[in-house]
């Protein structure tokens, strides 16, 4: 299953990561800071690598500056090892993405009090972030500290979860097999589970970060009933699993790399099962939309 292939290419990543940082950081500046991967990094759902979301959370009594040449090393030889730079520079070389606690503490702030699309993003791409090298405790102090914040901001939930029906997700099989020859099944699957799931996750304060453990967590404090949780676990497989496939075979073909699947492609076997699919995201976004009260702020 493509959670046991990401899960084990996630632990080798981490390992490469930390290696990394003992190697290029100072032993005497390793212990003050925590090295975190973000985004599907964080989650342990990158199999291919498309680009690399990491950040550096300095302690509050050393020197941010101190680490800085340090952290460039550390991206270049990442390019290197065939790790490709974040399109959108969410990378330890960018400073807002290498600070003190106090300055993520007050970023937590504004992404909560002066929320918009950007700081949407980058509350989502933090809170699935995982502490792969250092210590690891300056991490779970700046999770408290948004957990905190988050008590009583129904609003603001409400808005963060909203982005989980950002996308069509198509309800028939006909419309996509005769009309329309590829799908972006990230938009259309992937997306709307990662998002409603990590909007669920953040509201119960689960530390968790990859998306198959956040719904069994979910299950067992009876957020989500078996039956939801068992085919949103099925769903998410499937999607994975034809997505990994279709890029793949792109790769092979030496084309570009991207999270389309050509339907014409697929067996009626895959076919069904993606149909089935689509029908458990579309039920799933109900959920959200009910539970998050979301037709409250639209």
């Amino acid at each position: 299953k493509v959670n046991h292939i990401s899960n084990l290419i996630g632990q080798l990543n981490t390992k490469v990561y930390k290696k990394l940082y003992e190697l290029i950081v100072p032993e005497i500046l390793q212990k003050s800071a925590c090295f975190i991967v973000m985004g599907s990094e964080g989650r342990n759902e990158q199999i291919i690598k498309t680009d690399q979301d990491n950040a550096l959370v300095v302690c509050n009594n050393a020197d941010v500056e101190d680490y800085r040449p340090y952290m460039n090393k550390i991206i270049e030889t990442l390019i290197d090892f065939g790790y490709p730079p974040c399109e959108g520079n969410i990378m330890v070389s960018n400073p807002f993405w290498c600070k003190h606690v106090s300055e993520y503490e007050k970023e937590t702030n504004r992404w909560i009090e002066a929320p918009d699309m950007q700081n949407y993003m980058d509350l989502a791409i933090f809170f699935d972030s995982f502490a792969v090298a250092g210590d690891k405790t300056l991490l779970i102090e700046l999770k408290d500290h948004l957990f905190y914040k988050l008590h009583d901001q129904d609003v603001f939930m409400a808005y963060f979860a909203k982005a989980t029906l950002a996308f069509d997700t198509p309800s028939k099989i006909a419309n996509f097999m005769t009309s329309v020859n590829n799908i972006d099944v990230k938009k259309a699957g992937v997306f709307p589970i990662v998002q409603g799931i990590r909007s669920l996750a953040l509201r119960e304060r689960i530390r968790e970060t990859t998306t198959v453990k956040r719904i069994e967590i979910l299950e067992q404090k009876k957020i989500l009933s078996h039956e939801l949780a068992h085919e949103l676990l099925e769903a998410f497989d499937v999607v994975g699993t034809l997505r990994l496939k279709a890029q793949i075979k792109k790769l092979q073909n030496n084309k570009p790399i991207n999270n389309e699947i050509d339907t014409h492609t697929l067996s009626k076997i895959e076919r069904d099962l993606l149909k089935d699919s689509f029908k458990i995201v579309i039920n799933f976004k109900k959920f959200i939309n009910h539970a998050f009260k979301i037709d409250k702020i639209s």
